[in-house]
């Protein structure tokens, strides 16, 4: 999440916290404060806009593990990019997702190539298993479409909600993403609207002949 916030921050997207030099801000102020409660206060700052992926409690349900990460772990963390642009703000949003995921233990070789064209008036699901990388490719390939209106993006574990999380950052989206814990599909098959797509990774979660039948009126498509 520092990596991102700092990303955001060199992209001028973000008023600098993390890249002020020397943490100017936070050196001014921080009197015994240890170097976890900046990370908590940067985290708590930024979810006010983007829950998720920068509210722990959400993301991780217990809001208290910041608290317990170590000041000299963070610390460590902070010295990879203060002052400076991590080394990443600079390389395609394509990368830094793909960075992102592989940091997150998420598999990162998907056949993106095989997507298909998707449209403004369509609806697509997004499986567990990618945590919203099919998302940020289609995305990145048709910038014009409304994240939120047209994808739907179920997670199966929280490093899946916290890089669905991220490509919503990546793509400007403020506020709730369309994204959630969903591992058995209970959610997306509850809704009211249909949808045209129903795109995952043949990672044998579900067969396509069940998707198929939970989801009649969609192309279902495992790459």
């Amino acid at each position: 999440m520092l990596r991102a916030l700092a990303r955001e921050e060199a992209l001028g997207r973000r008023p600098k916290r993390l890249l002020e030099p020397g943490l100017a801000t936070w050196t001014q102020f921080r009197g015994r404060l240890r170097e976890t409660a900046l990370l908590e206060l940067v985290l708590e700052d930024a979810a006010v806009s983007q829950p998720e992926p920068f509210d722990a409690g959400r993301v991780l349900g217990n809001a208290d593990l910041v608290a317990c990460v170590p000041a000299a772990e963070v610390r460590g963390w902070l010295d990879v990019f203060v002052g400076e642009a991590p080394a990443d703000a600079a390389s395609s949003s394509a990368a830094y997702i793909q960075a992102q995921a592989k940091l997150l233990g998420l598999p990162t070789k998907i056949a993106r190539s095989d997507l298909p064209v998707v449209r403004a008036h369509q609806h697509v699901l997004e499986l567990p298993g990618t945590g919203g990388q099919l998302t940020h490719h289609l995305l990145e390939t048709h910038p014009d479409l409304p994240i939120r209106e047209v994808f739907t993006v179920a997670c199966g574990s929280w490093q899946e909600l916290a890089l669905a999380g991220l490509v919503c950052v990546d793509k400007g989206l403020v506020g709730e993403p369309p994204a959630s814990l969903d591992p058995k599909l209970d959610a997306a098959r509850a809704q009211t609207r249909s949808f045209d797509f129903v795109l995952g990774v043949d990672a044998g979660l579900f067969s396509a002949a069940q998707l198929e039948s939970w989801f009649p009126s969609a192309r279902v498509l495992l790459v």
